[in-house]
């Protein structure tokens, strides 16, 4: 498993829709809906910056990257490898 970091901004005509996609991704991991070996691991949302951090683990970036473009959010995205120090 990898560990990643998905970087979403999005507009502010664009809030809403984005919420909406995080509940549901939110809502597949609290009913063990996501394709097998992802896992959400935390969403951090910077409030005025319309601006959210998504900590995933996942079979690799490219995984990742694949399920994000599915999910189709409306935000501009960044998908980092991330190592766990702390």
């Amino acid at each position: 498993m990898t560990n990643l970091i998905v970087e979403h901004e999005w507009k502010d005509k664009n809030k809403d829709a984005a919420f909406k996609v995080v509940g549901s991704i939110i809502d597949m991991q609290k009913n063990s809906k996501l394709p097998q070996g992802f896992k959400l691991l935390s969403v951090q949302v910077l409030g005025d910056k319309n601006r959210a951090i998504c900590n995933w683990e996942a079979p690799s970036r490219d995984a990742l990257l694949g399920l994000v473009k599915q999910v189709n959010p409306p935000t501009k995205f960044e998908v980092h490898e991330a190592q766990k120090i702390f």
